[in-house]
């Protein structure tokens, strides 16, 4: 993770795009996060600390070219056992 360096901007409610800047150039995905309370039970927010946690999480996972354009917590939820918690953990 040391290599990326993350920007995130609010687009639209519930929505964030992630620059996510790297050795090579530039990676941009956007982050679907309206309904971050309701798969978290409450735990995660619609809000900055949870799209770059969430970008922090998906680099653990794939590198940032390899990411897709658009990623939405529900899937993540779906996708990865434990995720919604260690998202929790890095916005720590």
């Amino acid at each position: 993770m040391a290599e990326e360096d993350i920007d995130i901007e609010l687009q639209d409610t519930g929505e964030f795009l992630a620059s996510i800047h790297t050795d090579t150039g530039t990676e941009e995905i956007v982050l679907i996060l309206s309904d971050a309370e309701d798969v978290s039970d409450g735990v995660l927010g619609n809000d900055e600390a949870t799209a770059r946690a969430t970008v922090e999480f998906m680099l653990k996972h794939q590198a940032a070219g390899d990411l897709p354009d658009r990623i939405d917590l529900v899937d993540i939820s779906a996708a990865y056992d434990g995720g919604i918690e260690a998202i929790r953990d890095l916005r720590s």
